[in-house]
């Protein structure tokens, strides 16, 4: 009987160099190609259920800040809207800049309230004004746009009405005042979230619009990183639902806020670098009209009064003090001396906006917004205004005067919570419609 010869022993496959890269590259490629198909699905799902449209600020150098243009918005933090910003960055209808023949157009400018992200844009009350007019039994045709803008204040309606405004040819333009617009005239470092020009005064009592500010604020991360990011902004579902939420767990969950700086920490250094290298060439060329708007406001403030409009005084109490600290009488006299120069400066800029209203051919207006019923500086600040209006002819609308108590605004059915509801819009428009009328009708 033949034994049968031993098996030869198995050999055990080693693939060649070669081979090895290609099954890694394979694997890598397969990695990416999913993580690429996760990342289109997730656009799309987002993009279907409208989720993810929450950007809308991008970094102005004439300004501060404005809208992304051609940008869908979702705004859910106070009210409900899905708006489509302009293509001139406006939230609202599109406008073309000529002025169409036989219609009379009225500007409104303005910050959070006016801009309105809390309402439809149908619910706006810069479109109801619209609607009130037009709805007039007389042949006259309104146009209204909006120019509101959120965090900003009285320095960017002045620059605003110059660069970007007066190019509409309004017939009036609406200042839409709100209670703290005075207080934003000088830079308030470390307070300020999102810089802005600011007024300057030399010791020969000139004043000039200020951008060493908001240059500084350029140089900055969270600038360089709003540049850097704006693609991004514009254009993905994912990254703006990413950056929502993160914006909401920083400001809301210590144990997030601490979390994620450990998990960045070994990046900050090469992501610090990346942002130091964007260059501000990506904001375009701006030097020309910033130059302007300072040279026009100088030659503004020249020929403009520079007389006081704060009219209360808190005089200093004689006699000694037992009580201990700020007793009220002391507290009055404390936002009496602050409110003075603020309000003060706030007039001389009106007067300013009111020459240059005048000399392009529109009529200026003043809304003085409401706001809660213990603001008695807010009162005498509206009727400073009042002062000022009467001595330059510009035309006051008092809707704080018009409005029912609204102390806490929370507890009224014409607010959410500091921003209007539509009802609230409803109410303002009404009040505004009726104040222009006689300026309309001459």
């Amino acid at each position: 009987m033949r034994a049968s010869l031993p098996k030869p022993p198995r050999r055990r496959f080693q693939p060649s160099s070669s081979q090895t890269l290609l099954a890694a590259f394979l694997s890598v490629s397969s990695i990416l190609l999913i993580c690429g198909a996760l990342l289109v699905f997730a656009e799309v799902t987002l993009g279907l259920l409208g989720l993810g449209d929450d950007e809308y600020i991008k970094v102005d150098p004439i300004l501060g800040i404005s809208h992304l243009e051609n940008k869908w918005v979702d705004f859910r933090q106070e009210g409900f809207s899905r708006t489509k910003i302009s293509s001139a960055g406006l939230r609202d209808i599109e406008h073309q800049l000529a002025k169409p023949t036989g219609v009379q157009r009225i500007a409104f400018l303005g910050d959070s309230k006016t801009q309105a992200l809390q309402v439809s844009l149908e619910d706006t009350f810069v479109r109801l004004v619209e609607n009130n007019l037009n709805a007039q039994e007389d042949q006259k045709k309104f146009e209204t746009i909006n120019f509101g803008m959120s965090n900003y204040g009285l320095v960017q309606y002045f620059v605003n009405y110059l660069a970007r405004v007066r190019p509409y040819s309004p017939d009036v333009t609406v200042v839409v005042y709100h209670i703290f617009d005075s207080r934003d005239n000088f830079p308030r470092f470390g307070q300020q979230t999102l810089p802005s020009p600011t007024l300057s005064l030399n010791n020969r009592d000139e004043l000039a619009i200020d951008y060493h500010f908001l240059d500084a604020w350029l140089h900055t991360d969270g600038a360089k990183y709003m540049i850097a990011s704006e693609w991004l902004r514009r254009n993905s579902h994912l990254f703006q639902a990413l950056s929502a939420d993160d914006f909401m767990l920083r400001t809301s969950s210590k144990w997030y806020t601490n979390i994620s700086a450990k998990l960045m920490a070994p990046f900050s250094g090469s992501i610090e670098n990346t942002l130091a290298h964007v260059p501000l060439s990506e904001l375009g060329s701006y030097d020309s009209q910033r130059k302007a708007i300072c040279d026009e406001t100088r030659a503004l403030d020249k020929q403009v009064s520079h007389d006081d409009i704060w009219m209360w005084t808190v005089k200093p109490r004689l006699g000694k003090i037992d009580a201990p600290g700020i007793d009220e009488h002391d507290s009055f006299k404390l936002s009496n001396d602050t409110a003075r120069p603020e309000v003060n400066l706030a007039g001389r800029v009106f007067r300013m906006l009111n020459l240059a209203c005048r000399n392009a051919g529109s009529k200026l207006v003043i809304v003085t917004l409401p706001a809660p019923d213990n603001m008695l500086f807010y009162v005498k600040e509206i009727q400073a205004l009042k002062k000022l209006a009467a001595q330059e002819g510009i035309t006051i609308i008092d809707a704080n005067a018009q409005f029912p108590s609204l102390s806490p605004m929370e507890q009224s059915p014409l607010y959410y919570r500091s921003h209007f509801t539509p009802a609230g819009h409803r109410k303002l428009a009404n009040i505004i419609t009726e104040g222009l009328k006689p300026i309309l009708n001459k």
